[in-house]
């Protein structure tokens, strides 16, 4: 439904997709150089002389925003791995915390850019943002990485539930076919990732001991981050034009409160505890793997990642960008292995396998489930297409 998401001060729409709205370019020729109101369009002359640079063509190209947003997912993918890293070295909330600051600093020029009817929202959603990254951070250490990024893919099932909740939005199996395949596949898959043992040595009945406060952490990871995505969504589709912004707020209120997380877990002015913080974890020899882990994961795949989504997400439907991120956990998994060489066992396979494919149907439409539209409905099916627009719409 996203591609639908119009408000009426945009006829044009929004392009979203992982929390992030976009207005869509339309590729067409602009001439950078000239002032506001200006159109080269009108100058055959001047239109002729103009040539766009690399990056222009690059961006312009049919395949340059779809590798710049896969880019983006592998990025996503090395936070699993670096953050069990992180938390091998030093307490989740310094981690994070330490994080968080890099990554506020960096968009610290884009946070006074916020339009003001914005702040409130952006502040809640800056709460469940904090939510996600800290329920994140606890999951990865006694969960592997590769688990923790597939059970963040609930996400699929946390968004329509909102849209529900709060939206009111009419999500029948005859109106969302696609919401309840997502669901459908996505419950299959956690299922199998967290209660099937290949090797036979546990029983069913002793399956659900298996489950740990990890597994629970990891899916509440789910619950923060699509409340995050939701609330953004919202704003972005009111505000097109203000990814960066609500970005900006999100990452300070999560230091903010990973700060107060740092004071009540107790290592603040504790002895050894010095090297802890930034930039004193940078001078430290015995921190070096970590400090580096979370200047990566502060300033690449949290701030210069969200200037690429936005770049990329401009320049293609909402269903390819869904596509393609969708395949953050393979990344994740594959870093898991290469890096901190785990192994993975056949409910790894199975339910990570069902929880992309549950992502990945996020990205069709009602119309692409019309050969099973008689059987849902006895062939009664006059819904036109404006209608199936108008119920994505934003209210």
């Amino acid at each position: 439904y996203y591609d639908d998401l119009l408000n009426p001060d945009n006829p044009t729409g929004v392009v979203c997709a992982r929390g992030v709205c976009v207005i869509p370019d339309d590729g067409g020729d602009y001439d950078w150089s000239a002032p506001p109101g200006y159109s080269s369009l009108d100058d055959t002359q001047q239109q002729q002389k103009q040539q766009p640079s690399i990056v222009q063509r690059f961006l312009h190209s049919y395949l340059g925003p779809r590798l710049l947003l896969a880019f983006a997912s592998v990025l996503y993918g090395t936070n699993f791995p670096l953050g069990a890293m992180m938390n091998d070295s030093l307490p989740p909330s310094a981690a994070t915390s330490a994080r968080m600051i890099l990554a506020s600093v960096a968009l610290s020029p884009f946070l006074f850019k916020l339009e003001g009817k914005l702040a409130p929202s952006a502040l809640l959603c800056g709460c469940f943002t904090a939510l996600g990254y800290i329920t994140q951070s606890l999951s990865l250490v006694d969960t592997s990485p590769a688990k923790v990024a597939f059970l963040g893919a609930a996400t699929v099932i946390v968004c329509p539930a909102l849209e529900v909740i709060v939206n009111k939005k009419d999500m029948s199996i005859t109106n969302q076919p696609q919401t309840w395949l997502a669901a459908t596949l996505c419950i299959l898959g956690v299922g199998i990732l967290e209660l099937y043992d290949p090797t036979g040595a546990t029983a069913l009945s002793d399956a659900f001991s298996q489950i740990g406060s990890g597994d629970f952490l990891a899916i509440l990871q789910a619950v923060g981050f699509g409340t995050s995505f939701f609330l953004t969504e919202r704003m972005m589709t009111r505000v097109p034009g203000q990814a960066l912004p609500i970005t900006a707020v999100q990452v300070s209120v999560t230091a903010f409160l990973c700060m107060i997380w740092s004071f009540a877990d107790g290592w603040v002015g504790t002895e050894g505890a010095g090297s802890f913080g930034v930039p004193a974890m940078f001078l430290d020899p015995t921190l070096r793997t970590a400090a580096l882990a979370v200047a990566w994961t502060g300033l690449m795949t949290t701030a210069l990642n969200r200037f690429v989504e936005t770049t990329a997400l401009g320049r293609m439907k909402s269903a390819e960008a869904s596509v393609i991120l969708a395949t953050e956990p393979l990344w994740a998994s594959l870093f898991a292995a290469l890096w901190l060489k785990e192994d993975f066992g056949a409910n790894d396979y199975i339910g990570g396998a069902l929880i992309v494919g549950a992502c990945l149907a996020t990205a069709l439409k009602k119309d692409d489930f019309k050969g099973f539209g008689d059987f849902f409905n006895g062939g009664n099916d006059d819904e036109d297409t404006d209608t199936i627009e108008a119920e994505g719409s934003f209210e």
